[in-house]
């Protein structure tokens, strides 16, 4: 019989070994409760875009089932849901003015802190090292280096006690009552979408996934505004990750009174009501399938028609998904059979690829990457997985 697992809704970093049970959406923890989006639905479009409530997680078929509007029962694959963002309308003015005060290092706009930037921030504040170490053990408890600052804040100056996980008060969300002159649903879920099980993007999805270019936006939205910044282009590509339905001129509009701010110009798109859904940023993968450190690690170049293109992390245009869709311009290759060394990985949520950082030439303060597709071990632990993937074989223990 299959296992389904009911739970309530406290932040990732409450409760890491449970969360591993949960499925993600863009990264983001799917529980009882949340309010998600469907999306890159290829058996039912007609569903995308419809918003319904997180009921119960199927943890043997990994589906989770959604509670929609006219209230069928729908079992997703957590890939084809986007976790909806319900702000806190009646917090108090001092978790306000923290957030407000995280926003403001919060340049590029993502909603989440990388490790490194999370210590500087909790360094300007005045901590020492014994309790900086305490904070980022609560914050980051899954080691992928990333922290939502707005969940964090809302943990720790939250007016309402979350509850435990797995509280059978808080194990599902009950079922609206049924008009006496309509009959009865049934509660038996509809699988969605069972054709897409494979680990090719659409060409849809691909679309949806892609970032902009400095030149894209410039053909939408006609000569850059003044004050364009070499930061604003990601500015621009968190945006639409967050607001899907806002249009990139409007983006850009926003983002020009916001004086380029990445933080500022989310809180004024979220002023304008427009649908927010939760996003993460690739996340750094700290821990193998035995808990122990994963990085640096010795790969090789798995049998393919040619070697991993390397990119230089330089530019407006580079992020890790123009990286992924071959947009940027390679400055060289690790061949076929070749050796090397990866410095760091990240995983993409939204797409499940995975850049690897190496060290290439003799410029050992620049940055280079090479993309590594999918993650293809066939176990994992609650720590991580055996860290092989599409481009490249792990030749140290993990």
């Amino acid at each position: 019989r299959s296992h389904i697992l009911h739970a309530a809704t406290p932040p990732a970093a409450l409760a890491a070994p449970m969360a591993d049970r949960l499925p993600r959406a863009a990264g983001c923890i799917l529980t009882a409760g949340a309010k998600v989006r469907l999306y890159g639905l290829k058996s039912a479009p007609g569903l995308n875009g419809q918003e319904g409530i997180c009921e119960t997680w199927d943890v043997d078929k990994g589906r989770m089932h959604v509670r929609m509007k006219n209230g069928d029962l729908k079992a997703l694959k957590p890939s084809n849901l986007r976790k909806v963002h319900q702000a806190i309308h009646h917090q108090s003015p001092e978790v306000a003015k923290v957030k407000a005060l995280f926003r403001k290092y919060d340049t590029n706009g993502d909603g989440a802190f990388q490790a490194d930037e999370f210590k500087r921030f909790l360094g300007a504040l005045g901590l020492d090292k014994i309790c900086m170490k305490s904070t980022m053990g609560k914050v980051d408890t899954n080691g992928d280096g990333v922290i939502q600052y707005e969940e964090f804040v809302d943990w720790v100056l939250g007016d309402d006690m979350l509850p435990e996980m797995g509280s059978p008060t808080a194990a599902s969300v009950p079922p609206k009552p049924q008009s006496p002159n309509r009959p009865q649903r049934d509660n038996t879920p509809e699988d969605v979408d069972d054709d897409s099980d494979s680990d090719d993007d659409t060409e849809e999805r691909r679309e949806q996934h892609r970032d902009l270019t400095v030149e894209e936006v410039k053909e939408m939205c006609g000569e850059l505004p003044y004050g364009w910044t070499d930061n604003a282009i990601k500015i621009v590509n968190n945006m639409r990750r967050r607001f899907p339905d806002y249009a990139v001129q409007k983006v850009v509009n926003q983002m020009r009174q916001c004086s380029y701010h990445g933080g500022d110009t989310m809180q004024a798109i979220r002023k304008t009501g427009t649908v927010e859904v939760e996003v993460m940023p690739p996340a750094m993968i700290t821990l193998g399938k035995s808990g122990k450190q994963a990085f640096p690690a010795l790969y090789q170049i798995r049998t393919q028609d040619r070697g991993l293109d390397v990119y230089e992390q330089a530019g407006q245009n580079f992020t890790f998904r123009n990286l992924r869709d071959g947009r940027l311009q390679p400055i060289g290759m690790i061949r076929l059979g070749e050796r090397f060394r990866l410095l760091e990985v990240r995983s993409d949520p939204d797409c499940g690829a995975h850049y690897g950082r190496v060290y290439f030439g003799t410029h050992a303060d620049r940055y280079h990457w090479v993309n590594l597709g999918r993650d293809l071990s066939r176990s994992r632990t609650l720590a991580g997985t055996e860290l092989n993937f599409v481009g490249a074989e792990r030749l140290d223990p993990v």
